[in-house]
């Protein structure tokens, strides 16, 4: 291993906010999988078709959410590895390559943060109106 240098406040700071990126994108994962978990315990009562469309739209969002999930992580990992590379002077600090990945990541992040929030949303909102429905037919 290389020795350690010091590397710019800016630098640093990235590291930080990409390992907090990390991590969310660590939570996403979990969180994607009970999605699909609640789309598997629903998926023949949302069959029905006057969900159908709706689970078709979930269900493709979702799909697009964990490929944007599986870019960033994969930005996010090789934007780590240069700043711990940079650190250990086995490659010469880039602070303008860092920035420019920094400003793509940010774009990324803040988009597939909206983006969860929003299947989520319609996850939830198509899973509750079956039960709704469900439970209106049991009380007949």
């Amino acid at each position: 291993m290389g020795t350690i240098t010091s590397m710019s406040a800016r630098s640093l700071q990235y590291y930080v906010i990409d390992r907090r990126w990390a991590s969310d994108i660590e939570f996403f994962k979990i969180e994607t999988a009970f999605l699909h978990r609640l789309l598997d315990d629903y998926f023949v009562r949302l069959c029905n078709p006057v969900h159908i469309d709706q689970l078709k739209y979930v269900g493709k969002n979702l799909l697009k959410l964990e490929k944007e999930e599986c870019q960033a992580d994969l930005l996010i990992t090789e934007q780590l590895k240069n700043v711990e590379l940079m650190t250990e002077d086995i490659i010469p600090e880039n602070a303008d390559e860092l920035t420019v990945n920094q400003v793509k990541l940010e774009y990324l992040m803040t988009n597939l943060i909206r983006e969860y929030r929003e299947v989520k949303q319609e996850l939830f909102a198509l899973v509750e109106s079956v039960m709704v429905e469900n439970k209106l037919k049991s009380q007949q």
